[in-house]
C-alpha cells in the first residue's frame, strides 16, 4: 500500500499553560480562567475540523511552530522536586530542571484536558504532529519533558500515537517547499546562541538565562499592572509611568526585583566570556546534520542569519536593561544637586559651569540608544536568505504573535502564523497582544493564511 501524501497545518503562540501562576500572580488564578475556556474551544474545534484528510491518499502533518506551551511562564511553587530548587526557583517557582519541567507540564495537561484530547483524536485519525520548540517552550530541550509531553497526548489516545509525534530540536524543512522555526534565535532578548544547546554554562541541569526568561520571571511576573507582552519592547518612559502607579512601595519592590534580574544577566554574560561548551556545541551540530542529513556546510550557514544573543555582549545587556540611562539619570541628578548646594557658597559662572554636564546627562537618560527593538524585521530579511538556502517557497516563523505573508523574492514569502493564546489576564492584556487565531495550510503544495473564526471555521486571512 503506498504511503499517504502529506498536507499541512501550522500555527504558532498559544501559550497554554500562561494561567498557571498561583505562587506568583496569585491575584489571577480567577479571571484567567474565564478567558482560557475560550481558547480551548477554539483549539478543540480546529483540531477536529482538521481531522479528516482533506482527500483519499493523504493525511494531515500538524506542525506547531513553538511557544505552543508556556513552560517558562508557569509559576508554581519549587516543591515535591528531585532537583533541589535554588533561590531563585523558591522565589519564583519552579525552574527549567527536567523534573521540574515534567511538573510544569503535567499540570498544563491536566488544566487544558480539551486540547490535549482534540490532538489525541487527530493523531488517532492517522494524522501525525511535529513540534518545533519556542523561546517558551525551550524547556523540551530535555528527553524526559519531550516524553511527558508525549504521554500526556497519549493518555487520551485509543491507539498507539507515540510515533507519530516528532520533538524539533531547532527547525522543520520539506525541502523545495517551506521552512519552519519559531524565529527567537532573531530576538537578541530571547536567542540562547546555539539552539541545539541551550543548556546552562554553569549547572547544565538547567536551561541558560536570556534578558526575556530572566526578566519574565523576576519582573514581570510577580509585579501587578506589567504585562508581559510590553516589557520587551518598550521605551524608558513606559517604566516612568509604571512606577508613578505603582507608588513608593510598590517601586522599592519593583527595584528589587529588577536588581536581582540585572545581576543574573551580568553574571550569564560574563559565563558566555570564558567559551564554556564550544566542543559539545560542535559535536551536538554534527549529531544533528546526521541525523536530518542537512550537511553542515548549510547548518553553519543558516547559525549566520542568526543575532548575536543579548547576553554576549556587556554593552548590549547594560543597554537593554537600560542601566546606562539609569546610571546618566543618577548622575544628572547627583551633578545638579551639587550645584544646587554650591549655590550658596559660589559664584552663578561657577555653579553654571559644574552644573552643565547634568544636562547632556538627562537627555541620555530621557533618549538613550535604544536596544530592545521588535524583531520583525530582522525575521523578515532573514527569512529571504534562509529561503535560498532551503529552496523554500515559504519561510515560517511565530514568537512576534503579527500574523502576515509577504513576498521577499520572486519565488518565496516570509509568513508569521500570529497567535491564538495570551500571556496576560483580561484586566492586564495590552492591545498589541490580542490573539489573532490565525494558521497556515499548506495543501497539495499550495498555501494560504487562515483565520479562525467561531461561526465560520476557517476563512481567509486578510
Amino acid at each position: 500500500m503506498p504511503e499517504p501524501l502529506t498536507d499541512y497545518l501550522l500555527l504558532s503562540d498559544v501559550h497554554l499553560g500562561s494561567d498557571i501562576v498561583p505562587h506568583l500572580r496569585p491575584w489571577a488564578t480567577t479571571s484567567w480562567l474565564l478567558q482560557e475556556a475560550a481558547i480551548d474551544s477554539r483549539l478543540v474545534a480546529l483540531f477536529d475540523h482538521y481531522r479528516t484528510p482533506s482527500a483519499p491518499g493523504r493525511q494531515w502533518k500538524l506542525i506547531l511552530a513553538g511557544d505552543f506551551l508556556d513552560l517558562v511562564g508557569v509559576s508554581l511553587a519549587a516543591e515535591q522536586v528531585e532537583t533541589p530548587p535554588t533561590v531563585e526557583e523558591l522565589r519564583c517557582g519552579l525552574g527549567s530542571a527536567p523534573d521540574h519541567v515534567v511538573r510544569k507540564l503535567n499540570a498544563i495537561a491536566a488544566r487544558h484536558p480539551t486540547v490535549f484530547a482534540a490532538l489525541a483524536r487527530f493523531l488517532d485519525a492517522g494524522n501525525s504532529l511535529v513540534f518545533v520548540r519556542g523561546n517558551h517552550d525551550i524547556e523540551l530541550h530535555w528527553r524526559r519533558a519531550q516524553r511527558a509531553f508525549v504521554e500526556a497526548v497519549a493518555h487520551h489516545a485509543s491507539t498507539d500515537i507515540a510515533s507519530r509525534i516528532e520533538i524539533c530540536p531547532w527547525f522543520y524543512a520539506v525541502d523545495g517547499l517551506f521552512y519552519v522555526e519559531h524565529g527567537h534565535e532573531f530576538d537578541p532578548m530571547c536567542s540562547y546562541g546555539d539552539p541545539l544547546l541551550p543548556v546552562g554554562l554553569t549547572d547544565s541541569r538547567r536551561i541558560r538565562d536570556t534578558p526575556f526568561s530572566v526578566l519574565l520571571r523576576n519582573v514581570a511576573r510577580p509585579t501587578r499592572g506589567l504585562s508581559s507582552a510590553s516589557y520587551g519592547y518598550v521605551g524608558m518612559s513606559a517604566y516612568a509611568f509604571l512606577l508613578l502607579k505603582l507608588g513608593v512601595s510598590g517601586s522599592l519592590a519593583i527595584a528589587v526585583r529588577y536588581g536581582r534580574a540585572c545581576y543574573r544577566l551580568v553574571n550569564e554574560t560574563f559565563q558566555h566570556a570564558l567559551q564554556r561548551h564550544v566542543r559539545r556545541a560542535e559535536a551536538k551540530l554534527k549529531h544533528f546534520a546526521r541525523r536530518s542529513g542537512i550537511d553542515s556546510a548549510r547548518l553553519a550557514a543558516l547559525r549566520t542569519v542568526y543575532v548575536k544573543p543579548a547576553v554576549e555582549s556587556l554593552n548590549y545587556v547594560v543597554r537593554s536593561l537600560y542601566l546606562d540611562r539609569i546610571f546618566a539619570g543618577l548622575g544628572a541628578f547627583a551633578i545638579a544637586l551639587f550645584a544646587l548646594i554650591a549655590w550658596s557658597w559660589a559664584s552663578a559662572t561657577t555653579v553654571g559651569l559644574c552644573a552643565l554636564p547634568a544636562l547632556p546627562l538627562a537627555a541620555y537618560a530621557l533618549i538613550g540608544r535604544g536596544t530592545n527593538t521588535n524583531p520583525a524585521a530582522v525575521m523578515r530579511s532573514g527569512a529571504e536568505r534562509i529561503a535560498a538556502l532551503f529552496h523554500a517557497r515559504w519561510v515560517i516563523m511565530g514568537h512576534t504573535h503579527d500574523p502576515m505573508l509577504v513576498p521577499v523574492s520572486p519565488d518565496s514569502s516570509y509568513v508569521n502564523l500570529g497567535s491564538w493564546g495570551q500571556d496576560d489576564p483580561p484586566d492586564e492584556q495590552t492591545g498589541t497582544h490580542e490573539s489573532s487565531r490565525t494558521f497556515m495550510v499548506i495543501r497539495e503544495g499550495e498555501g494560504a493564511l487562515m483565520r479562525w473564526d467561531d461561526t465560520a471555521g476557517p476563512v481567509p486571512f486578510t
